[in-house]
Formats: structure tokens, C-alpha cells, sequence
């Protein structure tokens, strides 16, 4: 499971060097498949070559087309990007960037504000890895609260920081284009749904829910013309009755956040990931199994 690239060692990024060992690593003890060949196999239990791997991509960033998309084909590796279609259509920001973009815009040089008793921020700001690490602080904050509320907190926080929302994503945050998604599509990286615009499942109407998904797998079946199957819940959030409004949506397979391996008894709307760490060390560690072997030990 990966989200984004860069072309030198960035925090929070997977740079084009260490994807690349990534990829040489899966050469020689993995066999990369396709999402599609594994949904298969899983449904109608046909074998799949040794140590079958799909890589997936997560919101379909410009730096996937940039930077991941020359390095899979290099390799020859098939991959899915699971895309947000009013965010490759240019009309949102993936709403968690609104708050990194805020801290690294604002003049000020502190923040003081509170989401009630369960987390109160008074720090000062120092450099872009801090920065982004407060951002995400607050956005694991908001991710708590519905939908209404969390809008109505990120402008009160743009505000107070005196930072000015653009209408769309700034270069750094935006996404690919349909043309690019298109090209990578007709290649080997396939593109499949990631919902409209990314909100916490759980924490919307089920009406809501339906129609994130519904039009969502439509507006890039128009784009692409042909059917798409695969979806990846936001965030990893999931809920009985938004897995349930993903079967009924017409997808064959959901991933979630979840670390672990996947094997013929895994509901296919339940599919376990591993999130690729930049390390090689770490990379493999989690890749090869001996991570999942160490987590059951000590438990």
C-alpha cells in the first residue's frame, strides 16, 4: 500500500530510489500480480504463481503518474490506482491536505486551540517535518467527528491560522489527470474507485455512503469505458452497513488498511495490505511475513 512519491528522500513520501529497491526486492521473492488476476484467484481458487503480491497505489496523486508509473514500467510490475474522481477532476482537495497546507502557509509561529478535553494543541512552529506532524495530529482529530463538523473545523482552523484555502490543490497536492490516468489505465497500472471525495465512511448517512459510491465507479467507467471493480475504503474506515453498500454497489473486491496476508477463506470486501515503509530493512521485513509472525508471537 502506497499514497506518495517524490523524486529525492521527503518525509511521509516514498522517494523514486526507494521504490525502486522496492520493486528489485519483489523481483527475486515476489511475484507481482494484478488485482485483477488475485480477485480472480481468490473467487474461483486458481493458483497464482509463489508469493503473489499486488501493489496498490492509494488517491491517485500526480507524483503516481510522475515518479511511480516510469518505475513500474521499467520494471514490468502491474499495479491499481485507486483514484478519487472529483480529485482527479480537479474540483477538490483531498481534504487531509488542506491542513498540511495550512501549516506550512501560516505566518504565525504558534498554535493554541483544543478539540475538547481529548486533545489540546500549544506548540510552536519549527520546520516542514513538524509542521506536517502537527497536521496529521489534527487530522487523526478530525477524522473523529462528522462530516459537517469536520468542515466547519478545518475553515475555523484555516482561519484562525490566517492562511487562505485555494479553490483547487496546489501543485504539491494535486492529483493526476484523466488523461494521465487514461495512459497509465491503457498500460499496467489499472485505475479503480477510492470513492468522490474521500470523506470517513462511517461517519456520513448511508444515503451519502451510496452515492460516493455509486458515482464515484461511474464517473471513471465514463472516463476510462470500461467497468471498474475494485474499491478501497477511505482512510481504511470501514462499518458493517458500509461494507454491505459496497457489495451492493457492484465492486468484487475492497481493500482496507489493515496489515496482513490474504488467502481463499479472506472476504474479498475485507482485503488485509501492507503499508510500505521506505526502508528496505522494514520493507521487507513486513513483505516477507516475518512481521506478521513477530506480531503473533507476542501476542
Amino acid at each position: 500500500m502506497y499514497h506518495r512519491f517524490s523524486e529525492t528522500q521527503t518525509p511521509y513520501r516514498i522517494s523514486a530510489v526507494e521504490f525502486e529497491e522496492h520493486l528489485k526486492y519483489l523481483s527475486k521473492h515476489n511475484t507481482v500480480v494484478s488485482m485483477e488476476d488475485a480477485a480472480n484467484a481468490l473467487a474461483n481458487g486458481k493458483k497464482l504463481p509463489p508469493n503473489p503480491t499486488v501493489i496498490t497505489i492509494d488517491d491517485g496523486y500526480s507524483d503516481a503518474y510522475d515518479i511511480a508509473f516510469p518505475i513500474l514500467k521499467k520494471h514490468e510490475m502491474p499495479a491499481t490506482l485507486f483514484t478519487i474522481s472529483d480529485f482527479v477532476e480537479g474540483k477538490i482537495w483531498l481534504w487531509t491536505d488542506i491542513m498540511r497546507y495550512v501549516f506550512l502557509e501560516t505566518k504565525r509561529n504558534k498554535i493554541t486551540f483544543e478539540f475538547g478535553e481529548a486533545e489540546k494543541f500549544s506548540e510552536h512552529l519549527g520546520d516542514k517535518p513538524q509542521r506536517f506532524g502537527i497536521a496529521d495530529r489534527i487530522n487523526s482529530c478530525l477524522k473523529q467527528l462528522s462530516d459537517y463538523e469536520k468542515e466547519l473545523r478545518i475553515q475555523e482552523i484555516a482561519a484562525f491560522m490566517d492562511v487562505e484555502i485555494p479553490l483547487v490543490p496546489t501543485k504539491d497536492f494535486a492529483a493526476v489527470t484523466w488523461a494521465q490516468a487514461s495512459e497509465m489505465d491503457k498500460s499496467s497500472v489499472k485505475i479503480e474507485a477510492h470513492t468522490v471525495s474521500h470523506p470517513i465512511l462511517p461517519n456520513v448517512q448511508k444515503e451519502r455512503v451510496e452515492t460516493e459510491l455509486k458515482q464515484g465507479k461511474d464517473a471513471i467507467e465514463k472516463k476510462l469505458s470500461r467497468e471498474i471493480k475494485h474499491f478501497c475504503y477511505p482512510n481504511g474506515a470501514i462499518s458493517e452497513e458500509v461494507v454491505e453498500v459496497v457489495q451492493a454497489s457492484g465492486y468484487e473486491t475492497a481493500v482496507t488498511t489493515e496489515y496482513g496476508f490474504n488467502h481463499q477463506q479472506t472476504n474479498p470486501f475485507l482485503l488485509k495490505r501492507i503499508d510500505a515503509s521506505a526502508s528496505i530493512e522494514n520493507f521487507a521485513q513486513s513483505v516477507s511475513g516475518f512481521e506478521s509472525f513477530r506480531l503473533k508471537i507476542k501476542i
